[in-house]
């Protein structure tokens, strides 16, 4: 498994970064705002929310060449949320329409696309991810389901993708998270007692990637080009590739039964997720197949003035560029919870260099979603 995994993942050392703090949209440094990151695409843009003070809605926003703005109507009163972002610059989301941001997905959540000032509204849903195709994936009802049903958004037609096992059940589950350009969706669909169980959706059949008989818990996050799904199975961060398996490991000194989460994986095989909980710290990791998993924080250059300012949390998206986004706690002037991105040093222009060879032997652009 190794071996196949190694064949596109990047063959070179583990880079070291430098950190980027995005700030919050309209208030770049604000203690009293935050903001937290999402995606990124392989043109470096972030898309993500912000919130300029407590108790104002969450706002869908975009950073671009450092520069942070809102998606949508300025001052929206409800909260929007912006989960992908393609390589043409084509967002996606969803806004909540409950007064207390708590009201049921059937009722209250409407999927959406952003795009060149354009907001699409794609009915009630939400939208997790797209590809450079503009195939847009998440999860929506309708008036025979009973449960949220993977879906996938084309030409503005939504269409459910069927479910896992035996025959529709008007209560059975599933959501889908990310597309790649092939068109092929992940994310997780009710297994047996109702269990989720991580599903690969490809030339219109659901399939397991797991036993379909295991009554634990699975769910595929993220799928790159090459058709390597990763996310997690019994709280252990799992890659499956080619209908094998494969456990991503752990720390050094971290308990080898510490709970971990592949959450994203780009087209070299680099995969970002975070390990702890069960009474330990949560902490963001770096995996590839040469260098095994690897905290992040390890990674950012020594000389980075940010690097003592700075708690990771979460981690959510690389590109190909090897550029990595999140949530991180900065203190300074108190506790700011602020969108980071994570460039490599060298930058992303001379790691383009290095990945070119790599580039001219077909390997895609990809965009995850979710």
């Amino acid at each position: 498994m190794a071996i196949l995994i190694a064949s596109s993942s990047v063959s070179a050392a583990l880079p070291t970064y430098r950190i980027v703090d995005l700030g919050v949209v309209n208030g770049q440094f604000s203690p009293n705002g935050a903001s937290a990151a999402a995606s990124i695409n392989n043109a470096s843009q972030v898309v993500g929310w912000s919130q300029v003070t407590p108790g104002t809605a969450r706002q869908a926003s975009v950073w671009q060449n450092g520069a942070p703005s809102e998606l949508g109507l300025p001052n929206f009163d409800y909260n929007r949320f912006a989960t992908g972002v393609n390589d043409s610059g084509v967002v996606v989301g969803y806004s909540d329409f409950s007064p207390a941001g708590n009201g049921s997905q059937m009722e209250s959540f409407h999927a959406r696309t952003w795009h060149q000032g354009q907001v699409t509204d794609l009915g009630q849903g939400v939208a997790k991810g797209i590809n450079n195709a503009g195939q847009v994936v998440g999860n929506s009802y309708s008036a025979s389901a009973q449960a949220p049903k993977a879906t996938i958004w084309q030409n503005g037609t939504a269409t459910h993708l069927p479910p896992i096992g035996a025959a529709p059940n008007a209560f059975a589950y599933s959501y889908a998270n990310a597309i790649n350009d092939a068109g092929q969706v992940v994310g997780y669909s009710a297994g047996p007692d109702f269990s989720d169980h991580a599903t690969l959706w490809q030339n219109g059949q659901a399939i397991d990637l797991v036993d379909p008989t295991d009554t634990g818990y699975s769910y595929a996050n993220d799928i790159n080009n090459q058709g390597t799904v990763v996310g997690s199975k019994d709280d252990q961060a799992i890659i499956w590739r080619d209908g094998l398996q494969f456990n991503l490991g752990t720390l050094a000194g971290v308990a080898p039964d510490a709970l971990s989460s592949a959450n994203a994986i780009n087209d070299f095989g680099q995969v970002v997720g975070w390990i702890g909980g069960n009474g330990l710290e949560r902490q963001p990791f770096l995996w590839t197949a040469e260098s095994g998993m690897v905290a992040i924080a390890s990674l950012i250059d020594p000389n980075d003035p940010l690097r003592s300012l700075v708690s990771f949390d979460s981690v959510l998206d690389i590109n190909n560029k090897g550029e990595i986004v999140g949530g991180a706690l900065f203190q300074r002037n108190g506790a700011e919870w602020h969108a980071y991105m994570l460039t490599p040093v060298p930058e992303p222009t001379t790691w383009g260099l290095i990945f070119a060879g790599l580039l001219t032997l077909g390997i895609a652009t990809r965009r995850k979603a979710g």
